[in-house]
């Protein structure tokens, strides 16, 4: 029984020694950033540890074999980069695995030979060192340049002719075009209730056109973006001999019909939830219904949304949006019932839309200025949008314009005439881990109005020194007034410091007044910090702001973009 145990023992004592607990890396390595910095060391050989912020979770161990199979992928990876003259060991102490890493010379282009029309796509020059991962993307620029030219047939002969005795990589590229190729017959296999024609005007190309596969992945993002197929396949047949090649197209409808709930909270409107039920395909044709509700800790509101992007031709689509709220916000409370009717149009690549709204809403008014009661409001409005940011729900280049205008009238039965404009401008540059954001929305009516039609400021979105629509004028009570004029502002700057977590500093700065058309009034200003973390619906944040001309801070959490 001893010599079992004794036996278990040493077998338990030798696990335990073979448990390596920290990679070191030496030599020719990065400190922080680039090819050879330990992150992407790690990466290369498989090594993977838990986020920062996860505290709770352990670092993992590694074997010997561990270290052995890495110091081989590294010798790839090293060779991938030029290096064939690299050399890499390692040593083993305790629980710690050193590996050393020497790149010697790289491996350098002695000559190329290639076509006049193709030299552009190589991105090599003479005594460049030779990258294979460049290489290869060079074939491949030449091949989609082939395709979107008619030459799908073409033959490509590509080399790199590696000389490890004399150290150098001739390139060598042999193109042969063979004849132009056309589109063919285009078959189609559809489950949905579609009609052929609205999937004709989205397929890019048609029988006898040159072939170009541009217009193929323009048509797989067209169905894509239907939004109720779980198989699309566009998928062209080099097999045949003619000179024209058939494209099928197989579209398998999926679920098109959606059930979704949320939960959420941030500052401005504390616990929030939604339901919601979508129709993505509702009578064909990609008509929409959608109907939900969405409740928070100061009310809560109905909704209900049919939207048709054909109702007129194929160019001008239809969206009515009916709802019903029962809100308290911070200088009344409100009990609406809001129809908007919007059709829009694409003029030069930018959204146009044109349509009636109407307001009816019971208001009970904390403001002595301003009287409770029933207001009806109709009118007729514009917006014309131009949006070229990179990414709508988390941008991180590009800018965003808006211009609106609501023309209320006696005429279309509207207890007032007025006039409301609303004017935004979004702006995004990203430099390397260096984000800077810029917005400003400038706001005007015409005319004193019930308070549920006034500009307010202030919150987690807006100007964050200061609690939720609490920017400018307030009665003994602390409630605002809002105003018939605002500008509200934000320059922000980011940095990412790890992977999904940036931290933030930012000034705001509003103008809010109680006269029409009038922009030089007190500005609001404050600055602040804070963090993001990135996830899949839009970043986390939390913020710290600070007003200049008031005492103490505001702290404000939520998800989603300020920009």
């Amino acid at each position: 029984m001893f010599k079992i145990f004794l036996i278990i023992s040493i077998l338990f004592l030798n696990s335990l020694a073979n448990d390596i607990k920290t990679i070191e890396y030496k030599g020719d390595i990065d400190l922080v950033l680039g090819d050879f910095s330990k992150s992407n060391l790690d990466a290369i050989c498989g090594f993977s540890y838990p986020e920062i912020y996860k505290i709770w979770k352990k670092n993992p161990t590694f074997t010997s074999k561990d270290i052995e199979n890495c110091s081989e992928l590294l010798k790839e990876y090293l060779q991938s980069l030029g290096f064939y003259r690299a050399k890499i060991d390692y040593e083993i102490k305790n629980d710690i695995a050193t590996i050393n890493i020497f790149r010697n010379e790289a491996i350098k282009v002695s000559s190329i030979k290639v076509e006049d029309e193709y030299k552009k796509f190589v991105n090599f020059t003479k005594d460049e060192v030779f990258i294979s991962s460049k290489f290869s993307e060079s074939k491949k620029n030449i091949r989609k340049y082939l395709n979107e030219n008619g030459y799908a047939k073409a033959d490509i002969n590509a080399k790199a002719y590696v000389n490890l005795d004399e150290y150098k990589v001739e390139l060598i590229y042999i193109i042969t075009k063979n004849k132009l190729q056309y589109f063919g017959d285009i078959n189609i296999q559809n489950s949905a209730n579609l009609t052929q024609e609205l999937l004709q005007k989205h397929i890019e190309f048609k029988k006898g056109d040159i072939y170009n596969s541009r217009l193929l992945d323009k048509t797989y993002e067209n169905l894509y973006n239907f939004g109720i197929y779980k198989t699309i396949i566009v998928e062209p047949n080099f097999n045949s001999n003619s000179d024209f090649i058939p494209v099928n197209i197989k579209l398998e409808e999926g679920f098109f019909k959606e059930n979704s709930f949320g939960f959420g909270y941030d500052t401005d409107k504390k616990f929030r939830f939604k339901a919601q039920h979508k129709n993505e395909n509702f009578l064909g044709d990609l008509k929409q219904f959608t109907v939900g509700t969405k409740v928070n800790s100061e009310g809560y509101e109905l909704y209900n949304n049919i939207f048709d992007p054909y109702f007129i031709k194929d160019n001008i689509s239809l969206n009515n949006d009916i709802s019903y709220e029962n809100m308290d916000y911070t200088s009344y409370s409100q009990k609406k019932i809001e129809n908007k009717l919007t059709f829009s149009k694409e003029i030069f690549t930018l959204p146009n839309s044109v349509g009636f709204l109407a307001e009816h809403s019971t208001i009970k008014s904390d403001l002595k200025e301003y009287k409770s009661g029933t207001y009806l409001l109709n009118s007729l409005f514009y917006e014309i949008k131009l949006d070229r940011r990179d990414d709508s729900l988390n941008p991180k280049d590009g800018y965003f314009l808006s211009f609106y205008i609501e023309d209320g009238s006696k005429f279309i039965g509207s207890e007032y005439d007025y006039l409301k404009t609303v004017s935004d401008l979004k702006y995004i540059k990203t430099f390397d881990n260096l984000t800077a954001s810029f917005k400003t929305k400038i706001g005007t009516l015409d005319r004193d109005l019930p308070i549920f039609k006034h500009f307010f400021a202030g919150g987690a979105y807006s100007n964050r020194g200061y609690a939720y629509e609490k920017v400018g004028v307030k009665d003994s009570d602390d409630n605002p007034y809002g105003g018939l004029s605002m500008i509200d502002s934000s320059l922000e700057f980011e940095y990412n410091i790890y992977k999904n977590i940036g931290i933030v500093t930012f000034f705001d700065s509003t103008m809010l007044s109680l006269e029409s058309n009038n922009f030089n009034d007190k500005f609001y200003n404050s600055f602040g910090f804070g963090a993001r973390y990135y996830t899949p619906i839009g970043p986390f944040r939390v913020d710290f702001g600070f007003p200049k001309d008031d005492g103490g801070f505001v702290f404000h959490i939520g998800i989603g973009q300020v920009f």
